[in-house]
């Protein structure tokens, strides 16, 4: 596990996977199942309670910047920002989240010490959430290739984790008919 200040990505097991899944679209299509897109909040974190509940306002007031919360969970208030922003369709505002999640979970894997090598795969998790978020965005915002590419960045770091999975099936599902967009946790 990673310091107390990355307490929002702390886990009670080493598995990194899906705590709960909440369809929480607004809903053109009530029947796609396992072919919606997710969208994955860390529930640990700032506002993730909100965005599980599907509270986006209140995700969004809870993650207003604040100097101390840029030092402490950079990524992970990135991340549960992005998710916000693009459940309430502020998709700029949003990109520019997504973007800085990515940025900062990569910047956060590469600043592993060399004696963390064990934590590399928990990272390359974080970094897959964030590229995955990404890509349902892309989707949202009508960018099928950019969402393939990072889905693709995302299964090559993490290949096993479901979030990535059901986004590679939603996108594909896509293409021949209507897909959702839920939330989860981590």
């Amino acid at each position: 596990m990673r310091s107390s200040s990355r307490n929002s990505r702390e886990h009670s097991g080493a598995v990194l996977g899906l705590v709960a899944a909440v369809s929480l679209l607004t809903g053109e299509c009530a029947q796609a199942g396992e072919h919606n897109f997710v969208l994955t909040a860390y529930s640990n974190g700032k506002g993730g309670t909100q965005l599980l509940s599907g509270d986006y306002d209140a995700a969004g007031k809870a993650l207003q910047f604040h100097p101390t919360l840029s030092a402490f969970d950079g990524s992970t208030n990135s991340n549960n920002r992005c998710v916000a922003f693009a459940k309430t369709k502020q998709f700029e505002a949003a990109r520019a989240a997504c973007d800085k999640a990515v940025h900062e979970a990569e910047h956060e894997k590469a600043s592993l010490p060399s004696y963390q090598y064990w934590a590399r795969s928990l990272e390359n998790d974080y970094v897959a959430v964030a590229l995955s978020n990404r890509a349902v965005l892309h989707w949202m915002t009508s960018d099928s290739e950019a969402a393939a590419a990072d889905l693709k960045r995302a299964e090559e770091l993490s290949p096993k984790s479901d979030f990535v999975l059901r986004n590679k099936s939603a996108l594909e599902y896509s293409q021949t008919a209507v897909a959702r967009v839920d939330v989860a946790s981590k």
